[in-house]
C-alpha cells in the first residue's frame, strides 16, 4: 500500500515545458536549410548533443570526437554555443509569457512556473496545456512536452519521460509519489550534481528511490551530507523550491521582410532602414544603447547567413545599415556568384546597456569628427575592411601584438596584456616591426657563420651582419645584447628561439632572431 504524502508537506504543484533536444534546434535555426543532416555539438572534446540522424548510427551524447566519426563517417562536429540556445530560446519565452507571466528557465529548452494561479485563470489545469500547446504551435516550437506534478523535481522528471505519442502528463499526489519511488537513483544524484551518490546506493543494493526513500534519513543526512539530505527530501517526495521569476528578455530585433524577394542591395537595404529606424527608437525609449548587433540574411532558398557586428560606439541607424550593406557584400563574395534572393533581414541589438554608462565626457569620447567622417568616408567606398586600426596586444613574437580590425569596430575583448610573457625583449619597443621575418647573415672577421645551441650559447662572438641575398659589403657589428631566449609550448606552434639586439656600424639598431634554420631580422630601431 502506497503511503500518502501529508498534506502540510506537499510541494506545490509545477507545471514544466520542456523542448527536447533544444540545441540541437537552435542550430538548425541559425543555419536554416545549410544545417547538416547528420551533425553533433561538441564541448571540451565531447559530445553534448546529437541530432537524430546521428543517433540512428549509434552516435551517443558523450562519445569523444573521433568514436563518434567512426561510428558516422558523415557526421559533421560543431561548436556548442550556449549563447545561441539562449538567444533562440527567447521568442518561445515571450509567447509563454503571454499565457502565464511568471516562469522560472531552467536552462534554455526547460521552462518551470507555479500552475495554481494559472488554472485558477483558466478554469482548470487541462485547459492551462492545452492552450500552451496551442502558443507552442504558433512559435513553431516542435516536440514540446508537458508535465504537471507535486513539486518541481516530480515534473521536470515527469516531463523527461513524455513521449511524442504523449507529449503531456498530468501526475496526481497519489501519482506523483508512485511515479518518484520507480525513478533510478541516477535522477536524484544529477539534481544534486553528485553522481559518486548514485555509484555508492548502487554498490549498496539500493537502485531506486524509492529504497533510497526509506533509508532513515539522519543515517543519511550523516553519511552523505547536506546533498544526501535534500536528495533524501526528494526522493520522498518533499520537494518544496522557491520558484524564481525568470525575466523574459526584452525583444529588442527587427525583422524587414521583402515582398517579393530582392537581389538589388540598394533595395534590401532601403526596406532594413525604417525597422532600424524603429529598433533605434526602441533602444532610446528603453534608456539603452549597444555596442554589438547580429544580422541575419534569409535567402528565398532557406539559406541563413548571421554575423556578429561590433562597433566601438552606440550602433546609430546609418551604422546597422551599413553593416546590412556590408553583409551582403560579403555573403555575395563567399556565394562566388550572385546570391539568391534574400527574402528577410533580422537586426537584433545584443548585450545592450544603460545609456547613461556612456554619456560623453567633457572633451568627448570620439576622436575628432572631421577625422571620423574622412575615416568612414573612405570606409564606405573601399567596404568594411579597406580601413583599418591597431591594437597592442599580447604575444611572445613582435607581429602577433599587433591586432589589425576594421576602423570603427570595438578593440580585442582580451587583448593579454597583463599575462607574463617569457622571452620579452626589454626597454623601448622597436619602431618598425616587419610583418615577415627577413632572413640574415651573422657571420665572425673571417666570414664563418655563427651558430646558437640550444641553450642560446653563440658557436663565437658575432662582428659582421647583413640581410640575406644582399650583396652588399658586411656590416660590422660595434655592440651586442642577448639572447632572449623564446621557448613556446609544442602545443601552440612549436617555437624554439633566441632574440639578440645588434648595433651595427651605421648606428642603426636591429632585433634579430637566432632560429634553428637560421638568423631572421624581426625589427628595426628608428
Amino acid at each position: 500500500m502506497t503511503a500518502s504524502i501529508p498534506l502540510s508537506t506537499r510541494p506545490a504543484r509545477a507545471l514544466v515545458v520542456w523542448c527536447p533536444n533544444w540545441s540541437i534546434e537552435a542550430v538548425r535555426r541559425s543555419m536554416g536549410s545549410a544545417a547538416p543532416s547528420a551533425f553533433a555539438l561538441v564541448r571540451a572534446g565531447r559530445l553534448v548533443a546529437v541530432c537524430e540522424t546521428a543517433a540512428q548510427e549509434a552516435v551517443t551524447v558523450g562519445l569523444r570526437v573521433r568514436e563518434a566519426q567512426v561510428r558516422c563517417p558523415n557526421l559533421v562536429v560543431l561548436q556548442h554555443d550556449p549563447a545561441l540556445d539562449e538567444r533562440r530560446f527567447a521568442p518561445v519565452l515571450r509567447a509563454v509569457e503571454k499565457l502565464v507571466p511568471h516562469m522560472q528557465v531552467l536552462r534554455p529548452g526547460t521552462i518551470a512556473m507555479r500552475i495554481a494561479g494559472a488554472s485558477r485563470f483558466y478554469g482548470s489545469e487541462d485547459a492551462v496545456v492545452e492552450s500552451l500547446f496551442d502558443q507552442l504551435s504558433d512559435t513553431d516550437v516542435p516536440d514540446a512536452r508537458i508535465a504537471v506534478a507535486e513539486g518541481l523535481f516530480a515534473a521536470e522528471q515527469a516531463a523527461y519521460a513524455t513521449t511524442p505519442e504523449r507529449p503531456f502528463v498530468n501526475l496526481s499526489a497519489d501519482d506523483t509519489h508512485r511515479f518518484l519511488r520507480t525513478l533510478p537513483v541516477e535522477a536524484v544524484a544529477q539534481e544534486i550534481d553528485q553522481l559518486d551518490l548514485a555509484k555508492t546506493l548502487r554498490r549498496m543494493g539500493i537502485r531506486n528511490l524509492g529504497g533510497f526513500a526509506r533509508l532513515p534519513r539522519q543515517q543519511v543526512h550523516a553519511r552523505f551530507g547536506e546533498g544526501g539530505l535534500r536528495a533524501h527530501r526528494l526522493a520522498s517526495g518533499q520537494d518544496a523550491p522557491l520558484l524564481r521569476t525568470s525575466p523574459v528578455p526584452t525583444d529588442l530585433s527587427v525583422r524587414a521582410v521583402c515582398d517579393p524577394p530582392a537581389t538589388d542591395t540598394a533595395t534590401i537595404t532601403h526596406w532594413v532602414r525604417v525597422h532600424c529606424e524603429q529598433l533605434t527608437e526602441r533602444l532610446r525609449r528603453a534608456g539603452q544603447v549597444c555596442h554589438e548587433i547580429r544580422v541575419e540574411l534569409r535567402t528565398e532558398a532557406g539559406v541563413v547567413h548571421e554575423r556578429r557586428w561590433r562597433h566601438t560606439w552606440p550602433f546609430g541607424v546609418d551604422d546597422m545599415v551599413e553593416r546590412v550593406r556590408w553583409q551582403l557584400d560579403d555573403f555575395d563574395a563567399e556565394q562566388q556568384t550572385r546570391f539568391d534572393a534574400i527574402s528577410s533581414v533580422a537586426v537584433a541589438a545584443e548585450s545592450p546597456t544603460a545609456a547613461s554608462e556612456h554619456a560623453q565626457g567633457l572633451w568627448g569620447e570620439r576622436p575628432d569628427r572631421h577625422i571620423v567622417h574622412a575615416l568612414t568616408s573612405l570606409q564606405h567606398e573601399l567596404g568594411h575592411s579597406g580601413v583599418c586600426s591597431a591594437t597592442l596586444v599580447g604575444g611572445r613574437l613582435l607581429h602577433e601584438r599587433q591586432a589589425i580590425r576594421p576602423w570603427g569596430d570595438a578593440a580585442p575583448a582580451q587583448a593579454r596584456l597583463e599575462q607574463p610573457w617569457p622571452g620579452t625583449v626589454p626597454g623601448p619597443a622597436p619602431a618598425t616591426v616587419f610583418r615577415r621575418a627577413r632572413p640574415a647573415e651573422v657571420s665572425t672577421d673571417d666570414g664563418e657563420a655563427v651558430g646558437v645551441d640550444s641553450r642560446g650559447n653563440l658557436s663565437r662572438p658575432p662582428t659582421h651582419w647583413r640581410p640575406a641575398h644582399d650583396r652588399s659589403p658586411r656590416r660590422r657589428i660595434v655592440a651586442w645584447n642577448g639572447p632572449w631566449p623564446l621557448r613556446q609550448h609544442w602545443w601552440q606552434k612549436p617555437l624554439q628561439v633566441n632574440r639578440f639586439q645588434i648595433i651595427d656600424d651605421a648606428s642603426q639598431a636591429w632585433l634579430l632572431i637566432a632560429a634553428p634554420n637560421g638568423w631572421w631580422i624581426e625589427a628595426r630601431y628608428d
